[in-house]
C-alpha cells in the first residue's frame, strides 16, 4: 500500500507537430520524476484526453499527492470546465502547482479560507482571459483571411493552427524580450518553418506586425 505522497507532472501541447521538451524540463526542475510525467498532444478545449484521465485514476492519484502544470492553460482552455476540474482536485485533497501562476497553487493542508477565496478569484480571471484570448485569435484569423482574399491572395490547404502560446511569444519577440532562436525552441519549429509561419501570421494579423 502506497503511503508516501507523490509528485506528478502534466504536460500538454496542442498538436503532434509541437515540442514538449520545454515543459518536460520545467517538470524535472520542479522535482517531478520523469516516469511520473503524463503527456497529451491535443487541444485543451475539453478534458477527454487519455493521459489526463489516466493521471486522475484513483488507483494512481491519492489524497495529498501533487500535480505540477506549466500553466493553468495546460490544464484547460475552457473557463467553466477548467474551474470544475480545479475544484475537483481541491475537493479530493490533491495539491496543484502552476509554475507560471504560483498564486493559484493549492495546499490541501491549509484551512485559510481567505487565501482560498483569493485563489478562486484569481483563477476565474486567468481562465476568463485565456478563453477570451483564444476567441480573439480565431476572430483575427478569420478577419485576416477575409481581408487577404479581398486583396487577391490565394489560399491552398488550410494553415495548421499555430501553438496556443504563439501570440504571447510573438509579442515578446517583437519587443526584444526573447530571441528568434528562443521563440523557435518554445514552439518546436525549424528555422524555415518558423519564418514561414511568421509570414503567414503577419499576413493575417497586419496590426500585430506594425
Amino acid at each position: 500500500m502506497r503511503v508516501l505522497k507523490k509528485r506528478f507532472g502534466y504536460v500538454r501541447i496542442s498538436s503532434k507537430d509541437q515540442n514538449e521538451a520545454r515543459q518536460i524540463k520545467n517538470m524535472l526542475d520542479a522535482e517531478v520524476n520523469e516516469r511520473d510525467i503524463y503527456i497529451d498532444k491535443q487541444s485543451g478545449k475539453n478534458f477527454d484526453r487519455p493521459q489526463y484521465q489516466a493521471l486522475k485514476d484513483p488507483s494512481r492519484l491519492r489524497e495529498g499527492d501533487t500535480i505540477v502544470f506549466d500553466s493553468i492553460t495546460r490544464m484547460g482552455r475552457s473557463m467553466d470546465d477548467t474551474l470544475k476540474e480545479y475544484r475537483w482536485f481541491v475537493d479530493n485533497g490533491i495539491n496543484l502547482e502552476f509554475i507560471k501562476e504560483p498564486m493559484i497553487n493549492t495546499n490541501s493542508e491549509s484551512d485559510d479560507v481567505i487565501l482560498k477565496a483569493i485563489q478562486q478569484a484569481v483563477l476565474v480571471i486567468l481562465t476568463a482571459f485565456s478563453e477570451k484570448e483564444r476567441s480573439d485569435i480565431r476572430v483575427r484569423q478569420a478577419e485576416g483571411i477575409e481581408e487577404a482574399k479581398k486583396k487577391g491572395t490565394k489560399f491552398g490547404r488550410p494553415l495548421k493552427t499555430l501553438p496556443e502560446e504563439w501570440d504571447e511569444l510573438y509579442l515578446q519577440w517583437k519587443n526584444g524580450q526573447i530571441k528568434a532562436i528562443e521563440f523557435m525552441d518554445f514552439v518546436g519549429m525549424k528555422k524555415s518553418t518558423f519564418y514561414k509561419k511568421v509570414n503567414e501570421y503577419e499576413l493575417l494579423n497586419p496590426k500585430r506586425s506594425s
